[in-house]
């Protein structure tokens, strides 16, 4: 017998005699790959990140030993373009150096602490004004560069220089270069002296002059300011002696008082006016009697004749009655649906008249008696005025007269002396305003005044610290290690990029990252076969099986008796591991049954040298029983069940109960049932086939299988509830001293 391996390389290795016996040699079974679209591709992203939680360098090194050879034949490709490139297109020449100090204007005072941000302004301000047009241009009409030999050729020399000219200023240092490079040592050595000489002329030293000149306008305007301020502190002194005083609230409290003595005199104004008034009235009533114009009632005003009526008892109780009755009248009209025509409204109303009626003649019969007696008292309400003739009360109306025109001039003249005053007051206030603005703004002036002659006493931000001298050498071994690096540069990048794309596919290299990466327990690994050798050892990959097999049986109280062999995607190694699993069950005397599942693509029959005859698909159509599909092996113990041809009812079969049917009457014929199903990401076929197995076993190839490919097929088969016990690496590259160990004795 021989058994087939879904991807290792072919061999006619036979089993020898002693602890193999029973075991299956294995070759290549040359399974045709599925599409690459019927499994999803890894998902970057989230727990599966290759990248994720930094680089494992471990995986590098796999990465690279798998694809140890186009990474060195692509990285030397570019590495070898890059270097000679580097070579040929770098230009040749000498280059010419001068040296300018920019410096910290911190570091030119004696303390205060450095302000980075200001000085990494105006030092990138300084590179980029050396590189300016006016300055190249300047550069450019000193006397004998614009005939220099390098500008011949050139139509453009400003853009030339700005190409070709170079500035840097290094991090964390003063120093700004100014390079060029040529094959002309002197003529190149001249234009950066020149772009040099250019830049401190008509930019540094156009600064300072640009800054005594600020200086001298600061001192004029600072001179003026101070002659203002003599000026009009000299007014304000002369206003404060004319008030008498400096201070604005005193100014404030003399015209508050004024103020109080104008609203007295205008009290006596106002009660000289009324009193005059009054004698006016008496006098003309006076008159009037004596030609006998009005009487003494027509003396007396209507509206204290009517006050006095309103205070008539009888005439309140009838208005009290009356509003009662007029507060009845409008109950019952809202009461009554009739409304105004309702007896006992008209009746009420009849009543109201009546009250009214009386309250009138009451009014009417009062009315005479009331003038009277308002006559009476008005004589006698002024006292002493039936003494007072017309004469007395004419010489009273000029005394007052007097009196009124007295006090009115006194009015006019403390009126115009508090509006004086208010207006000095004012005049007061916004003179000492004016001067204490202008002597803010003199002090800040004087401050700047003072900045500036401290900055003109330092020397210059920039200065030079070296002309370039003509360069001795030239740049060749420059050159030569510029295109060095570029080698080393373009041999990283090549062979990275290679490394990087096979990290990145994320393959199984080890077997310790599965329990690691997946929390998934590894059971074994088998040994990997060479292609170049005729034979394996055999007995190796029985024992490797065996150590696996007893892993499995102490995976619960119970050994598990239908055990399902599956993978991520093909090509992992199930077919062969499941056939070498069963062979190590049927060795150890127990009756097994291998069942092919993956009813897509059938290998077992390959692998145990059978027919591939009738099998799984008929038992599910039900064209045959359970007795006509096992077949039996070579191998003492061990029986199989090929996969059949295979068609759509077939595969439908598996998701009815038929599958449980079929699986239940061999779990009564046989100890041990394996199970080699489909890829799991490829169909669903496999998990099918897993609900009615007791464990699954995930296969997987080292150097092929794909980590989140194996974890995403793990997770599938959890989610359907089916019992994952652990993986087995396929393709472990075994010690020497394990050979030698697991090789059978000589006779």
């Amino acid at each position: 017998m021989r058994l087939m391996k879904d991807s290792f390389p072919a061999t006619d290795a036979q089993a020898p005699f002693g602890p193999s016996v029973g075991a299956i040699a294995v070759r290549d079974t040359a399974i045709v790959p599925l599409q690459p679209a019927l499994y999803p591709p890894p998902s970057y992203g989230g727990e599966n990140d290759p990248l994720a939680g930094g680089v494992d360098y471990r995986r590098v090194w796999h990465a690279f030993r798998r694809r140890w050879l186009p990474s060195i034949v692509l990285g030397t490709i570019l590495a070898t373009c890059a270097s000679v490139s580097t070579w040929i297109f770098l230009p040749r020449g000498y280059e010419a150096v001068a040296w300018l100090r920019v410096r910290d204007k911190s570091g030119m005072l004696a303390a205060g602490g450095r302000d980075s941000a200001e000085y990494e302004s105006y030092r990138k301000t300084q590179v980029s004004l050396i590189k300016s047009p006016f300055v190249l241009t300047s550069a450019l009409r000193r006397i004998g560069i614009s005939e220099l030999q390098i500008f011949e050729d050139e139509q453009d020399p400003v853009g030339w220089l700005t190409r070709f000219i170079q500035v840097t200023a290094p991090m964390e240092s003063e120093v700004v270069q100014v390079r060029l490079r040529g094959e002309n040592a002197p003529e190149v050595t001249k234009i950066v002296n020149a772009v040099t000489a250019a830049y401190l002329e008509d930019i540094v030293n156009k600064d300072r002059a640009e800054r005594l000149g600020r200086r001298d306008v600061l001192e004029k305007k600072y001179k003026e300011n101070m002659a203002e301020v003599r000026s009009r502190l000299e007014t304000f002194n002369t206003l404060a002696r004319t008030l008498g005083t400096r201070d604005s609230s005193e100014v404030a409290t003399q015209r508050s008082l004024l103020l109080d003595h104008l609203g007295t005199l205008r009290s006596q104004l106002s009660q000289t006016q009324r009193d005059l008034s009054v004698i006016d009235a008496e006098l003309a009533v006076m008159d009037a009697k004596a030609r006998g114009d009005i009487t003494s009632e027509d003396s007396v005003p209507e509206e204290m004749v009517e006050a006095v009526l309103a205070r008539d008892q009888q005439s309140l109780e009838l208005g009290n009655r009356l509003s009662s009755l007029e507060e009845t009248i409008l109950f019952q009209q809202q009461r009554s649906a009739r409304g105004a025509n309702e007896p006992s409204v008209k009746r009420l109303r009849i009543q109201r008249d009546q009250i009214a009626r009386r309250i009138q003649e009451r009014r009417a019969e009062l009315r005479p008696q009331v003038v009277s007696q308002l006559s009476l008292e008005g004589a006698s309400r002024r006292p002493g005025q039936a003494t007072e003739s017309p004469v007395v009360l004419k010489m009273r109306r000029e005394m007052l007269a007097d009196g009124l025109g007295e006090t009115s001039k006194e009015f006019d003249k403390v009126a115009k002396e508090a509006a004086s005053l208010g207006q000095a007051n004012a005049d007061l206030e916004a003179r000492k305003g004016e001067i204490e603005q202008l002597q803010r703004v003199t002090d800040q002036i004087g401050m700047q005044l003072e900045s500036s002659a401290i900055d003109l006493s330092m020397p210059n931000r920039v200065t030079l610290i070296e002309e370039a001298s003509v360069p001795e050498g030239s740049d060749e071994i420059f050159r030569r290690m510029l295109a060095v690096l570029a080698g080393c540069a373009g041999l990283v990048l090549g062979g990275g990029s290679v490394v990087l794309f096979e990290y990145l596919r994320d393959r199984l290299s080890v077997s310790e990252e599965l329990p690691q990466r997946a929390g998934i327990r590894v059971l074994g690994t088998l040994p990997r076969t060479n292609r170049r050798k005729k034979r394996i050892n055999d007995g190796l990959m029985a024992e490797c099986v065996d150590s696996i097999r007893t892993m499995i049986a102490q995976t619960g109280r119970e050994a598990p008796k239908v055990i399902l062999v599956t993978s991520a995607v093909e090509h992992e190694g199930k077919t062969t591991f499941s056939s070498q699993l069963a062979a190590s069950l049927a060795r150890s005397d127990k009756r097994t049954l291998l069942i092919d599942g993956d009813l897509r693509h059938p290998n077992a029959h390959l692998t145990l040298e059978i027919d591939l005859g009738v099998g799984l698909a008929e038992l599910l159509r039900a064209e045959i029983t359970n007795d006509e599909a096992v077949q039996p092996t070579s191998i003492d113990g061990l029986f199989a069940v090929t996969g059949g041809s295979c068609d759509y009812a077939a595969v439908m079969a598996l998701s009815r109960p038929e599958l449980g049917r079929v699986i239940g009457r061999f779990r009564e014929s046989f100890d041990h049932i394996v199970i080699d199903a489909g890829p799991v990401l490829a169909f669903a076929d496999a998990l099918l086939l897993g609900q009615q197995s007791d464990v699954a076993i995930v296969a997987t190839m080292r150097d092929v299988s794909r980590v989140p490919l194996v974890i995403a097929a793990i997770d599938r088969l959890r989610s359907v509830g089916i019992r994952v016990v652990g993986t087995v690496m396929n393709g472990e590259n075994d010690s020497g001293h394990r050979h030698l160990y697991a090789s059978p004795l000589p006779n």
